[in-house]
């Protein structure tokens, strides 16, 4: 009986360490962080914040929508020559559309032409 709950134990310690390393070999990597470009709205604090500051650490360029000036300095003063703060009032069709004429202009003298992602920080309350 001993045997048996031995063999079984170490059956198990296998298994478990197969489905680790299979977990480990399939997630999927990201790389190539510094030919990232990236734009975040709502940078001033909260989630886009701390999502900017990351993606900085991490290597990618960012640019981070802020509303207010006291966003963007905040910004500028920790994290790296990466980050792009942009003034963006996302109800505003000109700002809107000067944060776009920003980005792209950005883009295209860096020769990229491509922002990788963009991430829309809004919250919906329901009144």
């Amino acid at each position: 009986m001993g045997l048996v709950l031995c063999g079984l134990t170490v059956l198990l310690g296998i298994y478990l360490l197969y489905k680790f390393i299979d977990h480990i070999l399939l997630l999927p990597r990201v790389g190539n962080y510094s030919d990232r470009y990236i734009f975040v709205t709502g940078c001033d604090s909260g989630f886009g914040h701390s999502l900017v500051k990351r993606l900085d650490l991490l290597g990618c360029h960012v640019f981070a929508g802020c509303f207010t000036e006291k966003g963007e300095t905040d910004l500028k003063k920790i994290c790296s020559e990466r980050l792009q703060p942009v003034p963006l009032n996302v109800t505003n069709r000109d700002s809107v559309r000067r944060a776009f004429e920003m980005v792209s202009s950005k883009l295209l003298s860096t020769g990229n032409g491509v922002c990788e992602k963009v991430c829309v920080n809004i919250i919906v309350l329901n009144c």
